[in-house]
């Protein structure tokens, strides 16, 4: 396979379930469902796990020399998750730049599939130091690459 069906791949890439939890009372709102900011904490909580599931974590960007900052993010609620809800977050790497990464993201209830909520989170490489934009290291594209069959554009 050439590297342009490689990418073309990657960019269908189907969503991987990544982190799965149990909505908690404290993150409900008067009305009893999740309240719209969580969704946020739900998310930054599955781009945390996908790094631990292509085995890179933070730790080993430390290690590294660098880290990520969040420079813009999206969500889009579709449906209500309730107080006891399990909710399946899912996450892919839709675009990976010279010094960014883009991660698509959906949550779905557990035990009906319904969409709750989906979006986006990108994300820059920085100097650990300097706090400067750096190259995505090859190691991490690797990674990347293993997990999800190919690199996006």
């Amino acid at each position: 396979m050439d590297t342009a069906d490689n990418t073309d791949d990657a960019a269908e890439a189907d969503f991987q379930p990544v982190f799965e939890n149990r909505v908690r009372f404290a993150e409900t709102d008067q009305q009893g469902i999740v309240f719209y900011g969580e969704y946020f904490t739900f998310q930054d909580e599955t781009v945390s796990q996908f790094f631990r599931e292509i085995d890179y974590s933070y730790e080993q960007m430390e290690t590294d020399g660098w880290q990520v900052h969040v420079v813009n993010t999206e969500l889009n609620y579709r449906d209500a998750a309730e107080f006891g809800d399990v909710l399946v977050n899912e996450l892919r790497v839709v675009e990976m730049g010279t010094a960014s990464i883009t991660f698509e993201y959906r949550v779905k209830r557990n035990a009906d599939d319904q969409l709750l909520a989906d979006g986006s989170v990108t994300q820059v490489a920085v100097d650990l130091e300097t706090e400067e934009p750096v190259a995505v290291p090859d190691a991490f594209r690797e990674a990347v690459a293993a997990y999800q069959g190919g690199l996006p554009e």
